[in-house]
């Protein structure tokens, strides 16, 4: 007699050109689905980790910029990614498929998780009340959540607001010197992303930026506020590093971005915005 799989492949190799991944994150999702959803692009993949009713987590692997992250905020990253680059969709169902592990490598060594295995090795996702991805990015962004890894009580809301000012005055530094323009790749950006992240639509008045500053019309949810300004800067320095002098500009925008690290690395940490200096730069910020 032989056991049933503890996994079955439900779809396999969509092409995100058709189908709308954040679509299906919350049909899956609705459905208390419990399995994962893998998504592979040129030199990016990622992993979705769906357990029913909890917070689902991402590993998302960056081979461009050199990132292996295992994260909520990265939920956007992924969903804004599927929109703009070709990529196919996997979906895996199954109680073994749902265990987020830190990484690739860590996955390899067994497959079953036991008891014993090290608490560092394997994520489980804190419980929620409803599935995280219920919501489309634009009612989260714009609404108070009790996930438990927002982390408005750790840290003030203008502390947030003033430590992006400075990291998106290192960005228009390093832009400018490139002989680009700042104030209109910023822009575009926004324009962009206004979907997704209101409060980024440069027409709503709700966030203003000049000279390292910026303004706030309203406090905003944390994760929602710093994954949307972080994803806005990456594209701004996308754009500025092209051709011959493309990797020059990640260069001085990373110089620039470690600067302002040096003298603000515990609030960028606690923020959330460390995380994703890299990413933003597109090479290593020391």
């Amino acid at each position: 007699m032989t056991s049933e799989p503890k996994s079955r492949v439900l779809y396999e190799n969509l092409d995100t050109s058709f189908v709308n991944l954040w679509g299906l994150l919350r049909h899956l999702s609705q459905r208390a689905f419990v399995g994962r959803v893998h998504v592979e692009m040129d030199d990016y993949s990622a992993d979705v980790f769906l357990t029913g009713s909890n917070t689902p987590l991402v590993h998302e692997v960056d081979r461009a910029a050199g990132t292996d992250v295992l994260e909520e905020a990265a939920m956007h990253r992924l969903v804004l990614r599927a929109r703009e680059s070709p990529g196919k969709i996997s979906v895996f169902e199954g109680v073994d498929e749902a265990v987020a592990v830190k990484s690739l490598a860590a996955a390899a060594k067994t497959e079953v998780v036991e008891p014993s295995v090290a608490v560092d090795e394997v994520f489980v996702p804190p419980s929620m009340a409803v599935p995280l991805i219920a919501e489309s990015p634009e009612s989260s962004a714009n609404a108070r959540s009790d996930v438990a890894m927002e982390p408005d009580d750790m840290i003030e809301w203008q502390d947030v607001v003033k430590v992006s000012g400075e990291l998106i005055g290192g960005v228009e530094r390093a832009v400018n010197g490139a002989t680009s323009n700042f104030t209109e790749l910023f822009r575009a950006a926004r324009v962009e992303m206004a979907d997704d992240y209101t409060f980024l639509d440069p027409t709503s008045g709700s966030l203003e930026y000049s000279d390292s500053v910026v303004r706030s019309r309203e406090e905003l949810p944390v994760n929602s506020y710093v994954a949307g300004l972080s994803e806005a800067l990456r594209r701004v320095v996308d754009k500025a590093a092209t051709g011959d002098r493309a990797r020059r500009v990640r260069e001085r925008v990373a110089l620039d971005l470690s600067l302002v690290a040096r003298k603000r690395r515990e609030v960028l940490k606690r923020a959330g915005f460390q995380a994703h200096l890299d990413r933003i730069a597109g090479t290593r910020v020391q």
